[in-house]
């Protein structure tokens, strides 16, 4: 009988055991999780803060699912090493999980920015269910938060306490909100949403200290010499992978597990998948950090297929962000506007109506794609770009598609580009 475990319980761990389980009945299947409670949805955390989404309404899966499953877990302990030469797991508790197949997908933590105060009671993180309860439970005594980080995190964080009744500051250090995603344009169409909620955006700033009085937060130092008063503290400034465990394994390099295009370590035993590992970009190949939850779900179904036999590859993470915060909706997908300097960019602004457009071409394809307002086209331009299909090239009549398509279609010949053929997404299959 075959024996895997899986390091790590969330959006990768879940799908591989998913695939596992199918594919080896016979075998065991163990999850491993520092955390102590079953499988939740990570991103409903700020509409947890927000009171959007009741607590019971965050679980990913039933209370009897490792039963029903037949999945072994362990929860609520810490992974300090993988033993690769004695292919076992030992954890903080003293156990010890052995294996004959191992699937890294343990995540990533918060980054903090390492100034004087950030481990006050009154600063937070929000990455995890325990995050959330300890902030929910301290928000009473706060009538004024700072956030500092406007990524995506940040901004819902923000937008969720304001619907609280709280005075909100939000801190970035880059020129706007969301400064790897978005351009100009479609940053003041974000900032004017967010005036508009009544947070106050304070951007080309850098938090130097948090100030207290009595061991009470009361202020957050900046870089340009002002103080601004505040109650509390929540950093939102990015993750780094949990890999620690893994020193001296050999399997990590810039901080993150190094994988190939089938997901597979140096160890041939061994898989990762999700927000520890740097996938390559579909797009230009390039490896980097990449934390999207469906992308960490396709990786752990690859990873789990591959563990038990089969030969999958990952074609690669086709970079795609989606917020809406009340009536604002943002979709990007593909190059962000600091990597498309050499594209042929067209866009379309509509401030009277909130909308935006922003195509980027690169050699006759579709490489980037920024929306605000109608997002409606957001799928066909991502299947567009998954394909790698030349958009630059006459196409047929449009009427020989899909109805449902033609409007994306007539969209892309506005710009000047007519796609060759749309087709869907591939889907993975792991036998």
């Amino acid at each position: 009988m075959s024996r895997y475990v899986i390091i790590g319980a969330s959006a990768a761990g879940l799908g591989a055991a998913e695939v596992i389980r199918p594919r080896d009945p016979k075998s065991s299947v163990t999850l491993i999780s520092d955390e102590a409670y079953r499988p939740y949805s990570r991103p409903l955390l700020t509409y947890l803060l927000s009171g959007e989404v009741q607590p019971e309404k965050v679980w990913l899966r039933a209370p009897d699912y490792f039963q029903k499953w037949g999945l072994e877990t362990i929860l609520g302990d810490k992974v300090v090493q993988v033993d690769a030469g004695a292919r076992e797991v030992r954890l903080a508790s003293g156990r010890v999980a052995p294996y004959d197949g191992l699937l890294i997908a343990s995540g990533a933590r918060p980054r903090l920015p390492g100034i004087p105060g950030e481990d006050l009671p009154m600063v937070f993180t929000l990455r995890t269910l325990a995050d959330w309860r300890r902030l929910d439970a301290c928000l009473p005594e706060a009538g004024v938060v700072t956030v500092v980080g406007a990524g995506a995190v940040g901004l819902k964080a923000a937008e969720a306490l304001t619907r609280r009744g709280l005075t909100v500051n939000l801190l970035e250090m880059g020129p706007h909100p969301l400064p790897q995603l978005l351009d100009p344009f479609s940053a003041r169409l974000l900032q004017d949403a967010l005036a508009g909620w009544g947070i106050r955006l304070h951007c080309h700033t850098r938090p130097l200290a948090v100030i207290a009085d009595r061991g009470r937060v009361r202020g957050l130092a900046l870089d340009d010499n002002r103080e601004i008063p505040t109650d509390a503290v929540i950093f939102a400034v990015g993750v780094e992978p949990n890999v620690e465990f893994l020193a001296g394994a050999g399997l990590t390099e810039s901080g993150g597990v190094v994988v190939d295009d089938y997901l597979q370590t140096a160890d041939p035993l061994i898989y990762a998948a999700g927000d520890c590992v740097f996938p390559h970009h579909l797009l230009t190949g390039r490896r980097g950090a990449y934390q999207i939850w469906p992308a960490a779900v396709e990786q752990g179904r690859i990873a789990g297929a591959n563990l038990t036999g089969a030969r999958v590859r990952y074609r690669g993470l086709l970079p795609q962000n989606s917020i809406s915060l009340r009536d604002f909706h943002l979709i990007t997908g593909g190059l962000g506007p600091q990597e498309t300097g050499d594209c042929e960019v067209s866009e379309e602004l509509d401030e009277a109506r909130g909308q935006y457009r922003r195509l980027a071409f690169k050699q006759g394809r579709l490489v980037g794609v920024t929306l605000v307002g109608d997002i409606g086209d957001a799928g066909i331009y991502f299947a567009i770009m998954a394909n790698h299909l030349p958009v630059d090239q006459l196409a047929a009549d449009p009427r020989a598609f899909p109805p449902e398509t033609v409007e994306h279609i007539q969209a892309l010949i506005k710009w000047g580009k007519k796609p060759v053929r749309v087709i869907e997404t591939p889907v993975y299959e792991y036998a």
